[in-house]
């Protein structure tokens, strides 16, 4: 499970450790946002958020939730956010583009449908 690195008091949070030690300690350049999404300062000064790589558990986990219901608000996604040890946003985030990929699987379960009665439509 992830855990912060002890900083002294006053200075910006590091990055994550991670249990595999090829992805701990930090480089130099990242620290940690105010919504503990790992950053990466570029050359030009812009800051990058990471791409968050989840656990198969986190994932599994994510997965059942969504089935159960597909948006996650409130109390309950601090809860899960929590028990996953991820931030409210990256569950948020998790859930937006879990969303769009349900969007896409079904239209296209659907155009399949409609394809073998010979009723396609044209695509977008």
């Amino acid at each position: 499970l992830p855990r912060s690195e002890p900083t002294p008091e006053g200075s910006p949070p590091r990055a994550p450790l991670h249990p595999n030690p090829l992805f701990s300690p930090s480089p130099p350049g990242f620290l940690i946002s105010k919504c503990c999404f790992p950053i990466f300062k570029a050359k030009g000064g812009k800051a990058k958020r990471v791409r968050t790589i989840f656990t198969s558990e986190q994932l599994a986990r994510l997965e059942q939730e969504f089935a159960r219901q597909q948006y996650m608000v409130g109390t309950e996604r601090c809860l899960l956010a929590s028990s996953l040890h991820l931030t409210e946003e990256q569950v948020k985030v998790w859930f937006q583009n879990r969303r769009i990929k349900w969007r896409k699987q079904s239209l296209e379960q659907q155009q399949a449908k409609l394809a073998k009665m010979g009723l396609a439509t044209p695509q977008r």
